[in-house]
């Protein structure tokens, strides 16, 4: 078993595709050839590296000449920094190394700034800033409130940001770089989601948005007088946006899969000759990029049956698949695409999960993980999920709800587990085993349940509500302790989780009575705990307090400290020791009969 379970957290991917202005070559980050993700470059039917670096690359911007942007961090910590790089120039510091966070933007369409955010000011807020290329200085543009985010330019002055108001809140800001000046365009009543704008010519743009509607949908906004109105709207969410001269490229998140269109923009702003992208494999997608000019778009996608992979597509034609990242000898025809089925909760709320079978079980019917994702404002989507794969590969399920909080199913759902409400969260997690036992999908005696970060949490309260259900649990990057969570997270995080589970200083009891540390007396399972000691968002010490309530009562605990990771788990070192353990402290609690 092991030489598999390495195989699958072998597996590598490629991702965040980016179009060269000035050559129609196509950069993108990948771990294909390190531990970590860093900058490749596809250009004349080659593959290869295009700048070797030590540590982790996040995201990058291409400028209309092929200079890069890049921001990179240390150890998962993301505190992100960010530098340029081509061939002339080599490898130039913009901003970060010293503690701040620093939030990669978009290049100016002359290439001469490039737009970015930093909390460099007061460590909480984040501010925005450029970079002049010409005079190599960094300035700050607008001292911020919170968390904003450079989105796309509207000329060689003026740029389109994001003000996060919460998770599920924002607003479009213009901003006037050289003036400093910053207007609020979506000024709203209530909690409204407004993102990724595109400039589409004419003082107009377009961007998504949830206004008036329960999902998201497309919006036109007039940049001078802020009047604004939906132009495209589902039953499910639009994921992405992008916009090139006329041309329109889309994503509908459709039970956690992503359909992909393109469209062409009239003079009012209006979509038209809407069509569908042929060639995308059954998947989720992760970003794309579009160049009208070039006509060329490409995309990122996660995929059960062929990884995290790049997509290339001539406009008016089929995508193709750009690159085949290593797969330690793994088939692709042999990974397993989940299936999807829904069950009523016990209050007659309809839950979807995605469930992975196993084409060789253990024994009929399998032994299964219950798999839960993070967020709460999150999803689980059909992806290459390697976990669930791994676990198929030696004969166990996996079961994946998303209970309710859960995007991607309209905005009152996203809200039914709020605060007080949590604990019906945890009850989902109970009527998807129900569920799946009483279909004879599962054997209902042989269940672990695992999650990271909220699913963490999750996985910590299914298994002290529910002690009796389960053989074992797997718990990655936790939170045990809501109060404490809250009051030790990194304070630029803080206000937006206060928003999500409460404000210790307000909700501090019912925080405390929805905490798994006050029922930590009924947990029984085995436990593996996992987390980095650098983590940003849940801090260690919410594991260690774990960890000392659980072994001080003589339940059996795993805990296993990463020093050198942050919220999850990066290095492929790390993934190959960890994983594996994982895997085999959950075979050896569900095997047997």
């Amino acid at each position: 078993m092991e030489m598999l379970v390495r195989r699958f957290l072998a597996v590598k991917s490629s991702h965040t595709p980016r179009i060269d202005p000035s050559t129609g070559c196509i950069y993108y980050l990948s771990d294909s050839a390190s531990s970590q993700p860093v900058i490749w470059k596809s250009c004349e039917s080659r593959n290869d590296v295009w700048l070797p670096w030590e540590r982790r690359v996040g995201s990058l911007e291409i400028a209309p000449d092929g200079l890069v942007a890049f921001s990179t961090d240390k150890d998962g910590d993301e505190r992100w920094s960010i530098y340029i790089a081509g061939e002339d120039l080599g490898v130039k510091l913009v901003a970060g190394e010293d503690g701040s966070i620093n939030m990669i933007g978009p290049w100016s369409p002359d290439g001469r700034l490039l737009a970015f955010t930093s909390n460099k000011r007061n460590g909480v807020d984040f501010d925005l800033y450029v970079f002049d290329r010409e005079k190599g200085s960094v300035s700050m543009v607008v001292e911020g409130e919170g968390i904003i985010a450079a989105s796309s330019w509207i000329d060689g002055s003026r740029l389109l940001a994001v003000k996060r108001n919460s998770n599920l809140d924002s607003d479009i800001l213009a901003v006037n770089v050289y003036k400093g000046e910053a207007k609020v365009l979506t000024r709203h009543r209530g909690e409204e989601l407004n993102t990724s704008p595109r400039p589409i010519g004419g003082g107009k743009a377009l961007f998504i948005s949830n206004m008036d509607s329960e999902f998201t949908g497309i919006a036109l906004i007039d940049l001078q007088t802020g009047d604004r109105k939906l132009v495209f709207r589902e039953q499910w969410d639009v994921e992405a946006l992008e916009v090139s001269g006329k041309t329109v490229v889309y994503s509908l998140n459709v039970d956690g899969e992503s359909r992909v269109y393109t469209a062409k923009i009239d003079e009012r702003g209006f979509l038209l000759q809407t069509r569908s992208i042929e060639g995308l494999p059954r998947g989720s997608l992760l970003s794309s990029d579009l160049n009208e000019k070039l006509g060329l778009a490409v995309f990122s996608l996660s995929t059960p049956k062929h990884g995290i992979e790049i997509y290339i597509a001539g406009l008016g034609r089929s995508a193709s698949r750009l690159t085949v990242s290593p797969k330690a000898w793994l088939r692709e025809d042999e990974f397993v695409e989940p299936e999807h089925f829904s069950y009523e909760s016990f209050d007659g709320i309809k839950i979807r999960a995605l469930l992975y079978k196993p084409d060789k079980p253990l024994y009929t019917p399998p032994p299964a993980v219950v798999y839960l994702h993070g967020g709460p404002e999150s999803q689980e989507r059909v992806r290459f999920n390697v976990f669930p794969q791994a676990l198929a590969a030696i004969g166990i399920a996996t079961i994946a709800p998303n209970y309710r909080g859960s995007t991607g199913y309209g905005r009152e759902f996203v809200h039914l587990d709020d605060v007080e409400k949590r604990m019906d969260a945890v009850r989902d997690v109970y009527y998807a085993v129900k569920a799946a036992v009483e279909a004879g999908l599962v054997d209902g005696s042989k269940l672990c349940v695992m999650g990271g970060s909220y699913g963490g949490y999750l996985t910590l309260m299914s298994l002290a509500i529910y002690p009796d259900l389960w053989k074992c649990g797997v718990e990655i990057v936790g939170i045990v302790n809501l109060v404490t969570f809250i009051r030790n997270t990194s304070p630029y995080r803080r206000r937006y989780r206060i928003a999500e589970y409460g404000d210790p200083d307000v909700h501090g009891e019912i925080m405390l009575k929805l905490s798994p540390i006050t029922y930590v007396e009924n947990m029984k399972a085995p436990l593996m705990v996992i987390h980095g000691a650098k983590d940003p968002r849940v801090p260690v010490s919410e594991a260690e307090q774990l960890v000392e309530a659980l072994s001080s009562r003589g339940v059996r605990v795993r805990y296993v400290r990463l020093e050198d990771e942050g919220h999850g788990i990066v290095k492929l070192e790390n993934k190959l020791r960890v994983y594996r353990e994982a895997l085999e402290f959950i075979y050896e609690n569900l095997a047997s009969r």
